[in-house]
């Protein structure tokens, strides 16, 4: 579905940017490595991105800016990621943002308060940097209401 409707446009200074209105994704990460990373591949596709590396910065931003989707770590300085996604489902602005979440954490209670919180998409570090766009694509493709569990 994503292959079929985007579509991308040429700015003055050479880059390629999305036409599709669901283009800004907030990356919620403190690993300098995995920040370039993300940014890469993101901005490959077309989106918009920008980077908190902290759990209240993350919230700041949240809480300023419209945003598309969340890519989210779980173990942050300031305010662990958990919390930041229990603070947006709470918030009335924030609630139905999709978010992915993106750590090394594989234990089953922590895996499934994310669950239980409305997380869209659960990914074990090191991960498939093709199925992490897969998900990403798919997420941004869907109406915001239907987001939850791709």
């Amino acid at each position: 579905m994503w292959q079929n409707t985007r579509r991308r446009k040429t700015q003055a200074d050479g880059k390629e940017v999305s036409c599709l209105p669901n283009n800004r994704v907030l990356v919620v990460e403190d690993d300098p490595a995995l920040i370039e990373l993300l940014r890469l591949l993101l901005e490959r596709e077309g989106l918009e991105v920008a980077i908190a590396q902290d759990g209240l910065e993350a919230l700041d931003l949240l809480r300023a800016e419209r945003w598309d989707l969340v890519l989210l770590d779980l173990h942050l300085p300031k305010l662990e990621g958990l919390d930041v996604l229990w603070e947006m489902r709470n918030d009335t602005q924030l609630a139905s943002l999709p978010v992915v979440i993106i750590s090394v954490d594989d234990s089953p209670h922590t895996m499934l308060r994310g669950w239980r919180l409305g997380v869209d998409s659960y990914f074990l570090k090191p991960f498939d940097p093709d199925e992490l766009l897969r998900v990403v694509r798919r997420i941004l493709s869907l109406p915001r209401e239907a987001s939850y569990n791709v």
